[in-house]
Formats: structure tokens, sequence, C-alpha cells
């Protein structure tokens, strides 16, 4: 609902913002309307108002079928109903006013030392504002001189009015203002917060994907910070559609804030990631300018709506928390106390130095903080905290428990000391490093802190100094500079004691900010060991879906977690198909069948169902059980319904094997568990449509193959029942089904290459898992071509077909002419188990096969079709019924019972899958065939006489589909099978075909005949004119002297008659046919049309279908195969019409069995060890399928090169941070932190133009780089290999090692002896003075840099005329890499967990009193000659050593890819 927060009804901005007609336009004059009747008007509209989008949408609808009106009538007579629209604005409007208050000031008392006021009128009070925008003279309604004079009597003092009022407001104000007391208590005036509702921003309106109005609220900034947020969850359903899972509030910079372009990439992908990702709460002031306006632009990029029926949510919510005093144009969100439902405000880019900021368009909510104050920052700090704190806390305490993460970027002195009071909170702080002042300044603190407890060097407290006086000290007093310094030194160090709850963020890196937040988080409870707090922070690393994360920092190998901590987390895993974190939750000792339970089921697809996103999983259960509500025995009827047959397969009790005697363990139905839960699970995933979950559980669960197949069977079951509007889903869902297949073909070809009979065995077994169904079965209900196609299926089949039969087909085929040659070496048979096959063994095996079977059937097929048309050619009698008919109906008779009894036995679950899988249209067409003959004959008998001309007509109906029955046969042939499927395929775009084709038929037959006949007399003769000669004619019989030529022989007989009048004769010859010289124009084009177009059209369709089914022939074959393998496996070994005596022997047997002569057990093929084996050999297969993808994924070209890509920017980013390490110190951070050097120097800069952010383009950067590892690869290689060397014999390392070690304390000797003897002969020198020595240093070309200065820090020094005179302003130039005076800091610096150093580059400054080196204070009073030598010395040592790291490095990263690559 608009302005209310209900946000579920359509509305007008305006009350009644509609079209409205007066006289001038056509329409009659409002005023001429009755009262009654505007009544109705205004009622019908706010109706119509409170009417659903989907309700709007049908009102259309409803307007144009005839006694309907756009809105039902009882809903317009229901008058005494509230609406719900307004009832809620009601109490919204209630609810503000009774909990908000506004603060205004209510005496005008001017400021002092106004000098550069040149008017009254400009003169401001004490609280800030002018006296014309006080309350009650800044509203926008006219005023009278007599109102104004009384507004101005009760807001001026009455000492000031002779100087301050309406007359006097355009003079200039006097040099001497009398001097009247004012204060916050008897000036500031509480009343009802009138300022509230909905802000549609004017200028908003091009933002793309649409915009929707913020909601906004003015409040005390005493006002309860619970009744806030009482207000934004039930008036503005902020909680919904789900609650936020975390807060992040944004601080920084205002005017004076930039993002380079990298950085705001940076900033803006980091920050939407993290708030989609946990629905989170995002926090500024609301101004349209810095970081508030950085924070806005990156939410207008990500943001995208809710859409839940008719109701509209932002999936971003931002929140303007800000000082009211401080918005431009503020007073145009006044109201006169109901609320502004909305106000179009415009807001403006437009930022004056020292006015009010505008707001910024992209916010959803602001919370207006009012403290009287105006044009003045200040009031919403305070509340702001409160709120976060309020938020944050657990919900016992009475807060939301929502975690809160504060994150800074650049920032004045407040950003410090907000820091510090979340921090006091423990509220954690992500700092965003690289972006300027008060961010830097903490980064700095924090990478020189010691310890928690913000201990500082002196000479890193006096560089904390300097930074700050160089981010604030500008606008400081000479006087107030030491006690500023001192108190912001302090809040820095305030918010050092809370070190471990800072996290430091590198802007200028390739890193992620969402992260950085979530290790922030996590960091901030690192300590503590509480359930409950692990529990937070696994359920944030969840949202977060950081499974790397969670293995890392929370499930650590020290944590111990009781048991059932962890199931609801593994629920809601599931829910969110999170995979990685539930093979992570498993592996903490979690066991999946003592977790799914069948409650446990059963809230899992009721918490399903109620998302969204199951939506097509309620319509395909109410298409196919008349609900969408969860049971057990619904989901069985369901499933029975996709898959034919489902068992819940509940884990029986267990029992004592001697006894027999049940364990007494009482269950309740809840706690029921799965014998196998991992297909429960898979189950779930696939009527959810959740792809990864599913697969995770397949891979889990057992029977691979035969899962993989059931799982397909199930997709290809729901797409079926897909309605044909929503292709993307049923394609998604397609995608499924042969995803599923491409698993199962895959697994069983690699079970078929380790073991060909194992997977043979697979393919045939009857699975416990899936109802006792086989893979076979499934694949075939479910039309898996390629599944079946595979070799180990068609191995099975093979051997199903031949059934023991080693031999070809052809001795087969001989063989059944020739029975004797069984009892020779003819024939080979397979002995099955049997030291040697007997010949009674041999002649069974022989019989019972289905090729054998197959071929009785066949020949004797034939016969029966030859004696069946020599019965209809020469036998027919009509008078008599001979015995040759008898034969036929018996065998035909026989047909039929054999057909039944194939059909009873199939190998399908259900009879409604016997029906749908083998018994098709043609069977039907079959079936039906032989009881017509049946049918025919009964005729014949009764009445013979009568019907028998009938009967002999049925009779050649059945001789044709007799003839056309033996197209059956020629499905075992490789060849002629699939094009059986293309015959198919073609008659029914042939059948398309002539219903394009009968319009133009009908369309010239019709034209033609209107014009060969004038006149005609209404006969069913001419239906057969329009239709047969247009038909014939497209096969070329034109024959144009009978059908278009004129009837003579009509002509003549007409003029022949006698007529009485010559009207009576004229009507006689135009029913005769006349030529028509524009029929054959018309038979022209109709041919062409026809024989030129359609029928090449036609072939066109023909040739796509051939060669399409001929792609596929293979697997169209060997699916043909299985039907008729199953078929004639089935079948008795005697073949119709000698199948009449075992059908007649098997009846008998199924009545005593159901009688007296009941089977007690019955066999299985695989006992429970065969089936272990079988299920423990095809999951080592599928590991080792899984195993092979993987490896081929990692090796694949892309992600080669991916990978390459990633070293070569690394590569050069440590290039580019050792040669623009030299930047000054004003320009960069290279001074906060120390700065990790690269391994040798480069001219980079000299072959790379560089961007205006100081970073080299993109491109020279990728070409220096190739060049680059050209130029080392040679040495690499050499390093690695003799490094490899050395590995593969210790001993030799180790002398190597010795060697190394004394050759580098030889050398270090002898550099010391030398440094000795230099210092010697210096002191016999006179040195220079230190300024002299500076001067003399020369000054390196950029680009140019000695190699020698590569591990120094580089800053730009001054000379010492030019120093300045503040103490805080003097900087010492000191080494970064001094092993001597900072060893002691760098060791406890490097334990510190964050303190990798960041950097930006930037081109350092040309001076000619500039230098790029660094001197120390401890060489200050050494001879120049000296200094440089010592210099040169270290910096030659610590560069030898940078190689051989670097050496290491590469060479154990070249052997961590030779291993995985392995």
């Amino acid at each position: 609902m608009a302005g209310v927060g209900v946000d579920t009804k359509i509305y007008p901005r305006e009350k009644y913002d509609r079209v409205t007609f007066s006289a001038e336009q056509g329409g009659a004059a409002s005023s001429s309307m009755p009262d009654y009747k505007r009544y109705q008007q205004e009622r019908f509209y706010e109706v119509q108002t409170s009417l659903t989008l989907e309700e709007a949408r049908y009102s259309e609808m409803r307007k144009k079928i005839p006694g309907l009106g756009r809105v039902p009538k009882d809903r317009i007579h229901k008058q005494d109903q509230d609406i719900e629209f307004w009832k809620r604005k009601q109490e919204h409007v209630t609810f503000v006013k009774q909990n908000f208050r506004q603060i205004e000031c209510s005496k005008f008392v001017p400021k002092p030392n106004q000098t550069l006021v040149k008017k009254i009128r400009d003169l401001k009070c004490h609280c800030g504002e002018i006296l014309t925008e006080h309350a009650g003279l800044s509203n926008a309604q006219p005023m009278n001189n007599v109102q104004r004079d009384i507004v101005e009597a009760y807001l001026i003092p009455e000492k000031l009015r002779r100087i301050v009022n309406r007359e006097t407001l355009f003079k200039a104000p006097p040099e001497n203002i009398p001097v009247v007391p004012w204060s916050k208590e008897e000036a500031f005036r509480e009343n009802i917060s009138t300022t509230f509702g909905k802000i549609s921003f004017v200028n908003n309106d091009n933002q793309i994907g649409g915009s929707k109005p913020a909601k906004y609220v003015r409040l005390s900034h005493k006002d309860s910070v619970d009744k806030c947020l009482e207000l934004m969850g039930k008036h503005w359903k902020i909680m919904e559609p789900k609650p936020p899972s975390l807060c992040i509030s944004v601080i920084g910079g205002a005017k004076s804030f930039k993002l380079d372009n990298k950085m705001r990439e940076t900033f803006n992908t980091g920050l939407i990631k993290a708030a989609k990702t946990t629905n989170a709460w995002l926090i500024t002031t609301g101004s349209n300018v810095g970081v508030m306006k950085a924070v806005g632009n990156a939410v207008s990029e990500g943001q995208s709506f809710l859409w839940d029926n008719d109701r509209i949510t932002h999936t971003l919510r931002l929140i303007g928390i800000g000082p009211w005093g401080y918005v431009k144009d503020r007073k145009y969100l006044e109201s006169d106390g109901n609320g502004r439902f909305p106000v179009h405000f415009k807001t403006s880019n437009v930022i004056i130095h020292g006015k009010p900021v505008p707001l910024n368009p992209n916010h959803t909510h602001f919370v207006f903080v009012d403290d009287g104050v105006r044009n003045t920052y200040t009031g919403a700090s305070e509340f702001r905290a409160q709120f976060e704190q309020k938020v944050s806390k657990p919900t016992e305490a009475g807060g939301l428990g929502i975690p809160v993460v504060l994150v800074i970027l650049e920032g004045g002195t407040d950003a410090i000391h907000d820091a510090m009071v979340s921090l006091e909170h423990n509220i954690p702080v992500v700092v965003c490093s690289g972006t300027g002042r008060a961010a830097d300044i903490l980064a700095y603190a924090y990478s020189h802190t010691r310890s928690n407890k913000g201990e500082l060097k002196p000479k890193h407290e006096e560089k904390l100094k300097e930074k700050i006086f160089d981010a604030y000290g500008e606008r400081w007093k000479e006087k107030e500079i030491d006690e500023n310094l001192q108190k912001h030194l302090k809040n820095v160090k305030s918010c050092m004691d809370h070190r471990d709850l800072i996290n430091i963020f590198p802007m200028n890196k390739h890193e992620d900010l969402d992260i950085a937040i979530l290790t922030a988080l996590l960091n901030s409870k690192a300590g503590d060991t509480s359930d409950e707090i692990r529990q937070n922070q696994l359920k944030l690393a969840l949202t977060w879906d950081r499974a790397d994360i969670a293995q890392e920092e929370i499930f650590r190998e020290d944590v111990l977690w009781p048991t059932g901590s962890l199931n609801d987390v593994l629920m809601e895993a599931i829910i969110e198909e999170r995979v990685d974190f539930v093979a992570l939750i498993l592996q903490q000792n979690v066991v999946m069948k003592e977790f799914l339970t069948s409650q446990r089921m059963q809230d899992l697809y009721e918490k399903s169902l109620a998302r969204t996103d199951s939506i097509h999983l309620q319509k395909l259960m109410d298409r196919k059980i008349n609900t969408h509500r969860f049971s057990y025995d619904n989901l069985a009827h369901l499933l029975e319904s996709l898959m034919d047959k489902y068992d819940h397969d509940y884990e029986e009790e267990e029992s004592d094997g001697q006894n027999s005697v049940k364990v007494t363990t009482v269950r309740t139905a809840g706690q029921r568990h799965f014998k196998w839960p991992y297909k429960q699970l898979m189950i779930w995933s696939i009527l959810m449509l959740r792809q990864k979950m599913a697969k995770f559980a397949w891979q889990m669960g057992s029977e691979p193959v035969t899962s993989a197949v059931a799982a397909s069977r199930i997709y290809g079951s729901m797409a079926e029942h897909i309605h044909r509007n929503e292709s993307a889903l049923k394609e998604k869902i397609v995608e499924y089904k042969d995803e599923f297949e491409h698993l199962a073909k895959s697994v069983l070809e690699e079970c078929h290459v380790k073991h060909q009979e194992k997977a043979m065995m697979l393919a045939e077994r009857k699975s416990p898992t899936w109802s006792t169904m086989t893979s076979l079965q499934i694949a075939a209900s479910a039309e898996n071509r390629a599944y079946l196609a595979s070799v180990a299926c068609k191995n099975s089949i093979d051997n199903t077909w031949n059934r023991g039969i080693q031999s070809q087909p052809s001795q087969v085929l001989v063989t059944v002419f020739c029975p004797f040659l069984l009892f020779s070496s003819f024939l080979e048979v397979n002995a099955m188990g049997e030291k040697k096959a007997g010949t009674f063994q041999k002649i069974l095996t022989f019989y019972t096969a289905p090729i054998t079977k197959f071929t009785h059937h066949a020949f004797l097929y034939m016969f029966f079709v030859a004696v069946f048309t020599y019965f209809l050619l020469v036998d027919y009698q009509f008078y008599e019924i001979t015995n040759l008919e008898i034969v036929c109906i018996v065998w035909i008779f026989t047909f039929i019972v054999d057909e039944l009894y194939t059909l009873l036995t199939f190998p399908s679950p259900t009879f409604h899958g016997k029906i749908r899988d083998w018994y098709g249209i043609l069977k039907m067409v079959d079936m039906l065939n032989l009881l017509l003959a049946l049918v025919a004959f009964i005729i014949r008998v009764i009445a013979m006489e009568t019907y028998a001309h009938e009967a002999k007509v049925i009779f050649s109906v059945n001789c044709i589909i007799f003839y056309l029955r033996i197209m059956k046969l020629y499905t075992a042939n490789s060849s002629l099978g699939p094009k059986l499927v293309m015959i198919k395929m073609m008659f029914d775009e042939m059948r398309m075909f002539l219903l394009v084709l009968f319009v133009f038929l009908l369309a010239y037959g019709v034209a033609s005949q209107s014009l060969l006949f004038s006149q005609r007399d209404a006969s069913w003769d001419i239906l057969r004119d329009i239709v047969f000669y247009p038909y014939w004619q497209l096969y070329g019989e034109l024959d144009f002297e009978a059908a278009m030529s004129t009837d003579t022989d009509c002509v003549s007989m007409v003029e022949g008659q006698r007529w009485n009048s010559t009207k009576s004769r004229m009507v006689a010859l135009m029913k005769c046919r006349h030529d028509y010289w524009l029929v054959y124009i018309l038979c022209a084009g109709y041919l062409i049309m026809g024989n030129v177009l359609l029928f090449n059209l036609l072939i066109a369709i023909f040739n796509h279908i051939f060669t399409k089914v001929e792609e596929k022939s293979n697997e169209i074959w060997k699916f043909q195969m299985y039907f008729l393998t199953m078929e004639f496996d089935n079948k008795t070994a005697l073949v119709p019409p000698l199948s009449i005596f075992p059908h007649l022997y098997l009846c008998l047997k199924w009545l005593a069995r159901r009688t007296c002569c009941v089977k007690k057990s019955k066999g299985v093929q695989f006992t429970q060890r065969h089936l272990e084996f079988l299920q423990l050999f095809e999951k080592e297969e599928m590991a080792n399928y899984l195993r092979q993808v993987k490896s081929e994924q990692k090796d694949s070209t892309e992600s080669k090169l991916q990978k390459r890509v990633e070293e070569l920017f690394k590569l050069v980013e440590e290039e580019l941070t050792a040669d623009h390490g030299s930047s000054s110190f004003n320009q960069t951070l290279g001074a906060t932190q120390t700065v990790k050097m690269a391994r040798e120097t480069t001219q980079l800069d000299a072959t790379c133009p560089l961007e205006p952010s100081g970073w080299p383009k993109t491109d020279a950067v990728i070409e220096y780089a190739k060049k680059l590892e050209g130029q080392e690869g040679e040495g690499v290689k050499q390093d690695a290999k003799d490094s490899e060397d050395v590995a593969d014999d210790d001993h030799v390392k180790k002398d190597k090692k010795k060697k190394k070690k004394h050759k580098k304390e030889k050398k270090h000797k002898k550099e010391k002896q030398e440094e000795e003897k230099i210092i010697n002969m210096d002191q016999q020198n006179n040195a220079k003075p230190e300024s002299e020595a500076w001067k003399d240093i020369p000054t390196p070309a950029w680009g140019l840099q000695p190699r020698d200065t590569r591990n120094l820090s580089l800053s730009t020094r001054t000379s010492p005329e030019s120093a300045p005179t503040s103490l805080f302003l003097q900087r010492r130039l000191t080494p970064q890499n001094n092993l001597s005076e900072d060893s002691e800091d760098s060791e406890e610096n490097s334990r510190v967990k964050g303190q990798e150093p960041y950097n930006i580059l930037s081109t350092p400054a040309r001076s000619p009193r500039s230098s790029n080196f660094q001197v120390s204070d401890s060489d200050s009073d050494v001879p120049r000659r000296h200094r440089m030598k010592k210099t040169k010395l270290r910096v030659e040592s610590s560069t030898e050593d940078e190689r051989r790291q670097s050496k290491k490095r590469i060479f154990k990263r070249r052997s961590r890819q030779l291993s995985e690559s392995d």
C-alpha cells in the first residue's frame, strides 16, 4: 500500500489522479453531476483502487462481458465495510502521531558576530535557522499581516522586535544588536510529528529498472528506538518477505570524498554482493554526497524488486538515518498532520559548502532525526548508534539479533569517533585502506600496534600524529593543534584497544569486500567458544555460501560440536542448496540416516512448498493428485504417477536373529528413519528442481546407475506435465533429465570397461532401492534411448535375446528348419554354470530362447497370412462356413490369447505402465483388428445369407492389417527397424501437410466449379466435383475435356427438348457445364502452388525427418530391440496357434496357486551379499568417473588460460608495487605499512603508459608481463631443475646448504672488514656537513632508478631551508627494512593478523632538491661516502636474499603445480 508500508495496492499519486471531463472538453461539467452520482463515482473509484493487481487485470475482461462491470457489484454495495487500504493508512498515521515528536525553535535570537550578513532576513538564530524558516513563518500557505504579526510576536523577543520585524527584513542589520539570552531548553518546543509518508523523487524516474517511492519519518533524537523499529517492521514491512541476516553501516567522507574507477568497482561489487547474499540492511546518513552517494550509486546498480502477487518490495534496503536540520528543501516534506503519500521531491547534485545537502534518491527508507538545530550536521550520530546497537543485540536482550558491521571509507574525525563507539559495543569494523584520511589513519595504527592494548612505539605515535595533522589540521587554529591531536590520538588508541574487531581491507587489491565483511564478523567472536556464537558464525558463513571459510575458521579440529547442534544449519543448507556446506557438515560426524527422519523430511517439504520457487511443484500436485498439501500418502501417489512404483522404504525394527524378538525401541511417527535417506533427499531435490543437491545425493547414495536412471525418469514425467506456455521451465527440466541420463550411461560404461559381466548385472539387477525395478525397465519407461544404446545395456539385451545360444542368427535359422542339428555340435549353447550342456538342456535352451520364438513366430505368421489370403480370395463361401475359415478364426483367437498373455507378463511395474510402454496405438489397432475378425465370423454364423457381403468387407480390412503387421517383424533388422519410426514420423507430418493442401484444393475446386456451372441443383455430386477433380489433377490427371470443357451431351439434350418458355430453356442450359477461360488460369496457379511449392515443401520435411532419424538410427533400433526382446522373452515356447496349450496349462496353474497350492517362497536373483558386492563395484567406478571428469576440467584449455592470466597479474602487481613504491608520503600510503618488495627492478614505467590513477594500462601490462616471463623462463627452468635434483638427494641438499651458509658468513665478514676500513679512513678526513652531503646526491630520473634501491622506502625529501616550523610536520627519513632498528617491531608485526601491506601507485614529484633515497637518523653524522657505501652494501645483501627467496617460491609453486597435475 503506497505510503503505508503495505505495498499491496496500485494507487494514483494523488487522491483522485484520474481523467475528468469538463464542458469545454466535450463532456458534462462537474457541477451538473448530482451529489449521489458523484458519491457513487468516488465510491466506485475507491473500491477499484482497493483491488489487487490480479483483480485489476481481470477488470478489462469483465468489462467486455455483457452484464459484468469492472468491479463486482457486491464489492460496491458493501459500503459499511472499511476498505483495508485506507484502514491501514489510518493506523500508520495514528502510530506516528502517538509515538514520534518533532522539535522546533520558538525563540528567534540572532547569533553574535554575524558581521558578514548584509540583510536582517539573513541573520541566523542560535538554532542555525533564519527567521522566515522558523515554525509558523515557513508555511507555504499565504498569511495576512495580522497573522504574521501574531507569529512574529511569538517568535521574536520584545527587545528585538524593533530591529527584527517584517518591515526591516530587507534592511542592513545594526552594528550593535541587543543581547538576549537563548537556551535550548527555553527555545525548543516538541510537537507531534507531522513529517512522514513517501518520497517520490521526480528526477529519478529515468533510473534503469524503474524506481519506487521511499518511505520517510521525522522523529526526535529523544524518541524510542524500539518504536522506530516497530514502525519499520509493522507499517513499513521492512522485515518482509525475508528478515535480514546482516546490517552493514557505512560511514566516511562527505564533500571531499572521491573514489577512482578501480576502487569504485571494487566497492560497488563487494557491497552489493554482500547485501544481496545476506538480504542485508545498508545504513548511511541518506545524503547525496560523498560516501552516501557512492553507496546509493552502488545500490542503484544492483537494485531489483521482488514480486509477490501484487506486493512489490526492494531486494536491497538502503536506510538513511540523518539529521533533519541538514536536509536541503526539507520544508517540502512537511504535511498538514496526515502525512504525504507521496510527496514529489526533486533532489540535486549541487553541493554548497556550509549549506544543507540534498537527499540521495536511491535510498529506500529515511529516518530524519530532529534535535532542533538547523543547517548543522549534528543530532543523528547518537540515535544511529543506538539503532545499530538495538539491531545487534540478541533477541533475548530485546534486540533483533542481526549482526552489524561498520564499514569506513575515508572519513573525518567523526568517523574515528563512530568507529570507537561501535568497537566499544563489540561491533566489528572494516577499514577500507587506501581511501584516505580516517581509514588510512586507522589502517596505519592497526599495522603498527603491538597488541589489543593500543600500544604504539614513540616513532609510530609521532608518525600517527603527523598523519592526523595532515588530514585535519588545515582548519585548526594554532592553539587548538596540540589539544585536537591528543584527542583524536586517544580515540585512535581506544579503537586499537579492540584490535581483534578491526579488519583492514586494501581497496587497491584484487580482493572482495564481501569476504572482508564476513571475515570481520567471524573474527569478532573468534575467541568466544559458546555454541550459540559458533552457530551464528556458521549461519553467516552459510548465508555467504563460503564453505572454505567455515572449514578454516569454524570447523577447527579443537572444536567439539554437541550431538544435534548442526541439525538446524544442515536443514537450512539443504533448503538453500548449499551443497558444499552439506558435505562439510556431514564430515563433522553427522549421519544422514539419523538426521533425515520422517518428521524432518515432512518439514523439508512443507517449508519448500511455502517458498515462491515451488510453484511448479504445486501445479504438478494439483494436476496429478488434486491437492498441493504435503502428506506421505500424497507423495506416494505423486511419485507413483511419475515413475509407476514407489515405496517410502521405512527402516524396519531390528530383531534378534535367534529368538526373533523385536527390539523394544519405541519411535513415534516423526522419528521413523529411512533405509535409503539419500534417495529421499534426491527425490525432494528433483521435485524442487535443485539439480546440484540432486547430484550430491546421487553421489552419496547407493546404486548410482539405477538412481541416475530413476532421476531421469522423474524429470521426464515432470516435463510431460508442464504446460506448453512454460517452455523455458520445460527446457530446463529436459536439460536436467539429459544430464542424469548421461551420468547413468557414463558410469555404466566405466563399469563396462572394468568388467563387462558385472556391468550387465548392474543393468539387469532388480534394485531394492527403487522398488525392485531394473534400470532397463526405468530407462524404457523414460525413453532413455542413449542409456539403452550403451554397450552394457546392448550386451544385456543381446544376452536375453539369445538366451544361452552362442551361435550366429543364420545358424539358428538353419536349426529351426533342421532340428536334428541340435544333436550335433552345429549349434553352440552356454552351459550356464553346468560343467557341460547336455542334449536335453540344449533342446530346452534353444526352444525357449527369444530369438527362436521370434523365428517360429515369423514363419508361422507369414504362413497364416498366406492361408488367410487364400481363404479370402478362393475359399470364402457366401452360404456356408468352410473348414479353412474355421482354422483361420481359431488361429486369430490364439493370437488374441497370446496378445493378452504378453501384455500381462510384460516387465512394467503397473498395468498402466504395461499399456503405456508396450500396448501402444499400433497394438490397439492390431487387437481391434483381431476382435473385428471374430465379430465378422459371429455375424456369418448368426445371419450368413443376410450379412455375408458385409462380413467379407470386414475380412478384407482384416487382411490389410495382417499384411501391415508383417512390418513388425522388421524391427529385428537394424536397417529396417529405424525406417518404421521414420515412416511414422513422416505420416504425422503428412497429416499436417494435408491440412494445408486441403485449403488450396477447396479454394480452387469451389472457384472452378462456380465458373463452370452458372447454376446447379443441390446434390452430393457438387462436393465430389469440388474435391475429386482438383485432387487427381495434382497427380497429372488433368482431363480437361471431362473436367473443364463444355458438356456437349448436356447442351444437346437441352436443345433437343421442348420448353414452354425461353427462360426455362436458358435455366436448363445454365445447369450444363460450360467452358470458361479463367478456369484454365486458376488451374495453372493451383498446379504451381500444389505440385511445385507444396510437394517440394513436403519433400523437404521428409528429408529433414530422414536425416534426423538416420543420425540416431542406432539408438532407435536398440530401443526397439529392448521391447521386442521383452515381448518374446515372456511368450511361451510354442507360438500361435500351438500356444493355446501352454496358455491353458498356465491358466490352470494360476488357479491352483490361488486356491490350494500356494508357493511357499519366491527365489531371488541376487542375495544381499551379491547386491553389496555390485554396489561397491559401481560406487568405485562412479568415483573413478568423477575423478576423470574433474581432471579433464582442470586440464582444460580455459582453465589453464585463466590460471596463467592470474599468475601474470600477480607478477605484474608485484613489479608495479616495487617500482612505484617511491611515491611521496602525501600522495601514497607507503609509509603506513612495511612495503613488500618485489624480486628485481624493472623499467616498467618507461614502456607502459600510465592511467590517470597511476596504474599502467592493462594491455601494456600484459605485454610487459609476457616479455618478462620470456626473459625469466630459462633461469627459472634451470633453477627448478637444479632444485629438483637437489630434492632427490637429501644428503647433497644438506651439504649445499652448509656450503651456502659458510659462503654467506664469509661474505658478511668480508663486508664488515671493508666497512670498518672505510670508517677508519673517513675519520682521518674532514666530513662535509649533512646538508652539503645531501646536496651532492644526484636525483635519479623516473623509470631509471638504481637497481640497489629496490628495498628502500622512497619518499620525497624537503630541503632544510624549506622545512616546516611545526614539530608535527617534520618527516624523518628512515629505511623501512632497517634490520637493526626495527627488527623487534617487525617480528611483532609479522605475528599480527591482517598486516598484509597495501599501497597506492602514483608518480613521485620531480624536484631538484628531492631524492628517491631515505637516510636514517643513525647515519646523519656519518660522512657522505660512508653513508653511500653502507647503503649499497645493505641493498646488495637484501637484494641477494630476495632473489634467493624468489627462487624458492618459484620452485615451490612449480612443484605444487606438477603434483596437482599428476
